[in-house]
C-alpha cells in the first residue's frame, strides 16, 4: 500500500509547492551545494594579477609564486519548524471548500499535512532571505536564538564596502549625486574584486531619492527624448501583484530594483529584510554565492546530505500527528569583495 506520507512521497511534493520568492537568495546565490558533514568548507582562491615578468631570451625563466588560497570552514545553523495535525482537522471545512464540504475526512487530514509542510518550507526559505540579507549588507550573520547560543559568520568582505552616510551626505540633501555615489562605489569594488557590480538593489525610499535626483532626472529624460530605452519611473514590475520586488529600469552601467520584503520576527513584530534607505550593489557571477546546506541530523533521513527533510509521524495519546521539516542552511558568498552596501539616510 502507498503510503502518502512517506519520506519519498514528501520529498516528492516539496517539488510542486507554490514557494514564495526569496529576490536576495536567487539573485545573489544562483548556486547550490550539499555537504555529508556537519561543517561546510569553502575555499578562497586568491587573486594574483601578476605581470609576466620581461626576460632575455638566453636567460632561463624565473619561476613565480603560485596561486594560494584560504579554506574557511563554517557550522551551519539548523532549523526544524514543527506543527501539530490534529484529528479535528479532517472534519472541519477547509479555506475555499464548498459549503457542506467536498472532501472526505481522510483528504482534509492529508491537505492539512500538505498545508503544514508549506507552512515550513516558507519559514525555512525566510530564514535563508533573511540570512542573506544579512551578510549583503553586512559582511556578517549572528544566529541565535531562544534554543540557538549566538554565532556569527564572517565571510570576511572588506570593510570599505560597507558604508553610511551622514548629514549633508544623505541621499535627497542639496547638492548630492546618488548616481555619482554609485560610481565611485562601484570603482571600490572594481578595485577590490575585480567584478563591476552592475546589480542595484534599493529599498524604497532610497530608490525613490535615486530617481528624483537632478542627475538621474536629466538622464530620463534625454532618453525618452531619443532611444527610449531607459524608464526609471517603476512601471515595469518584477511579477503579479503582491510580489515585493520591482524592476525599475537600466543606465548603461546598472540594472536596478526596488525590493521591500517583510518577515515577523519572533515577538511577533513585523520586520523588512533590508533597511529602506539601504542600497546593495554587486556583481552576480563575481559573487559567487552559493546557498550550502549541512547533512540531516535524523536517522530517518539516513544522514544524508539534503536541502529539506520533511517527516511525518503520529502520537498516540492523545492522537495527534506531527509534522516537521529539517535544514541546516547556510548561504555564503564565494566573493564578498564583489558586492557592496550602503546606508543613504
Amino acid at each position: 500500500m502507498f503510503d502518502a506520507n512517506s519520506t519519498a512521497a514528501l520529498l516528492g511534493a516539496f517539488g510542486i509547492l507554490d514557494r514564495p520568492k526569496a529576490f536576495l537568495l536567487e539573485t545573489f546565490f544562483p548556486f547550490e551545494q550539499t555537504f555529508e558533514t556537519e561543517e561546510i568548507y569553502f575555499d578562497r582562491v586568491q587573486r594574483a594579477r601578476r605581470l609576466a615578468p620581461f626576460v632575455v631570451p638566453t636567460v632561463a625563466g624565473r619561476p613565480q609564486p603560485s596561486r594560494g588560497y584560504k579554506t574557511g570552514s563554517f557550522t551551519p545553523p539548523y532549523v526544524k519548524p514543527k506543527h501539530v495535525v490534529e484529528p479535528k482537522r479532517a472534519f472541519k471545512r477547509l479555506p475555499g471548500e464548498r459549503l457542506l464540504g467536498e472532501y472526505s475526512p481522510e483528504q482534509r487530514f492529508q491537505l492539512a499535512i500538505l498545508d503544514n509542510m508549506m507552512l515550513e518550507e516558507d519559514d525555512i526559505l525566510r530564514r535563508e532571505e533573511w540570512m542573506a540579507s544579512q551578510l549583503l549588507t553586512s559582511g556578517t550573520v549572528t544566529c541565535s536564538g531562544p534554543d540557538h547560543p549566538p554565532v556569527v559568520i564572517d565571510v570576511q568582505r572588506n570593510s570599505a564596502h560597507t558604508v553610511a552616510l551622514t548629514g549633508g551626505l544623505t541621499w535627497g540633501s542639496a547638492g548630492v549625486d546618488p548616481l555619482q555615489n554609485l560610481r565611485s562605489w562601484a570603482k571600490t569594488t572594481q578595485t577590490n574584486s575585480g567584478y563591476h557590480p552592475g546589480t542595484v538593489v534599493f529599498g524604497p525610499s532610497a530608490g525613490d531619492n535615486f530617481i528624483n535626483s537632478p542627475t538621474v532626472t536629466k538622464i530620463m529624460q534625454s532618453f525618452r527624448q531619443t532611444t527610449g530605452n531607459i524608464d526609471l519611473a517603476g512601471k515595469v514590475t518584477g511579477g503579479a501583484l503582491g510580489e515585493e520586488v520591482k524592476y525599475l529600469g537600466s543606465l548603461p552601467e546598472f540594472d536596478f530594483f526596488q525590493y521591500q520584503a517583510l518577515y515577523t520576527d519572533d515577538t511577533g513584530t513585523v520586520q523588512k529584510f533590508m533597511p529602506d534607505n539601504g542600497v546593495i550593489m554587486g556583481n552576480r557571477g563575481g559573487a559567487a554565492g552559493v546557498r550550502t546546506y549541512g547533512a540531516i541530523r535524523d536517522k530517518r533521513g539516513n544522514f544524508r546530505a539534503l536541502p529539506r527533510f520533511p517527516k511525518v509521524w503520529d502520537e498516540e495519546d492523545p492522537s495527534v500527528t506531527l509534522t516537521m521539516t529539517q535544514s541546516a542552511p547556510l548561504p555564503l558568498l564565494g566573493w564578498a569583495d564583489a558586492t557592496f552596501y550602503a546606508l543613504t539616510a
